[in-house]
């Protein structure tokens, strides 16, 4: 069975993605190393899968090698694109480079059979380029003088106002 997988990272341009033709038995580093040839990313950095629910919050991860031999983390090489990517969970989050932090959706689009003749991995469609450096993300917090004033309008911290740095112990 043929996997076909949508890998989207959003930049400050636009969409850039590239459309996978996969095995679905090939391994979850497999699948990593044809997403470093097909954006252009070198390979030296450490990268990890995210399970994702159906709201898209992460619920496990597949790193490309184990960080804490403790925790007994299964690695890319040991798991198969079927047993985490299938239509009863279609979506996968792809991190490479932790510090720069380059984020990508990984989508199954459809299964087919295999075509004769072509090599997979093969990269069916390829839409932009990655820019140099990842975008910057964007969190939503509050002023933090928003945050602590109570319903009166007052700033529970006025107490700090005060405060020299060396008064704490």
């Amino acid at each position: 069975m043929i996997y076909r997988i949508r890998v989207t990272a959003n930049t400050q341009d636009g969409y850039v993605y590239r459309d996978i033709e996969i095995n679905s038995s090939a391994s979850l580093e497999d699948l990593h190393n044809v997403i470093l040839q097909s954006f252009g990313l070198d390979g030296t950095e450490p990268a990890s899968f995210y399970l994702l629910d159906e709201e898209l919050n992460t619920t496990g991860e597949i790193p490309l090698f184990p960080m804490d031999e403790t925790l007994q983390t299964v690695s890319m090489d040991k798991m198969r694109l079927h047993e985490v990517l299938h239509r009863s969970s279609p979506r996968l989050a792809y991190v490479y480079d932790y510090l720069n932090m380059w984020q990508f959706l990984v989508e199954l689009m459809e299964e087919g059979p295999e075509i004769s003749g072509r090599p997979y991995p093969y990269v069916a469609h390829a839409q932009g380029q990655l820019p140099d450096n990842p975008p910057e993300i964007q969190f939503d917090i509050k002023n933090t003088d928003e945050m602590f004033e109570d319903e009166f309008g007052d700033d529970e911290w006025d107490y700090l106002d005060d405060a020299d740095d060396n008064d704490w112990y």
